[in-house]
């Protein structure tokens, strides 16, 4: 017996979304399948824990099928949900003023096929720049993560952000050499 492939996942943002407008509340599932290791990882970026950055993804998610309604059918899906995301960390961020803990990193830069002195340098690696990362001010690491580690382009961080392009590549060249100068010192980058 043959399983044909469902054409739920072919389905475009917008068919989904009006889909969900009309009633059928399942399809958003696709559009979470879709985005959730995308949002995962922005919220992780931006509040260096990985518990705390599922609860901001989901929190997003929440809030984008809360006002699906409010949408702009012209513009991409995964625009305005970055924007919810990114938003929903700086809240979170503004409502902590402690410094935010540096996560297991590592074991996502880390290759199944490295010796363990490979692992451990690319753990130690990986734990400098995410606490680089952290010790960026929220307005140049939203713009590190979104355009170098994301690699949106700056017409989307610009839609994402609500800023010019050209303020945004001043912020991008501004945190890159903050970046370089909390990295100096700790061989990373050198």
């Amino acid at each position: 017996m043959i399983e044909m492939m469902s054409e739920p996942d072919e389905a475009t943002e917008h068919e989904i979304i009006q889909q969900c407008l009309e009633g059928n509340r399942d399809r958003f599932a696709l559009l979470v399948d879709r985005y959730k290791d995308m949002a995962c990882n922005i919220a992780y970026r931006l509040v260096g824990d990985r518990d705390v950055a599922g609860d901001m993804a989901q929190e997003g998610f929440i809030a984008a099928y809360s006002s699906l309604a409010d949408f702009h059918q012209g513009s991409k899906f995964s625009s305005w949900l970055y924007r919810i995301v990114v938003n929903k960390c700086k809240d979170h961020l503004r409502g902590r003023r402690e410094t935010v803990p540096v996560d297991e990193l590592g074991e996502v830069l880390c290759g199944r096929e490295q010796t363990p002195e490979q692992a451990l340098s690319s753990r130690q690696t990986g734990d400098a720049v995410q606490q680089a990362l952290n010790a960026l001010p929220l307005e140049y690491r939203e713009v590190i993560v979104l355009k170098h580690i994301e690699e949106l382009e700056y017409q989307e961080i610009a839609a994402i952000l609500g800023s010019s392009v050209n303020a945004l590549k001043v912020r991008a060249h501004r945190g890159r050499e903050m970046l370089k100068q909390l990295l100096q010192g700790t061989g990373v980058g050198s």
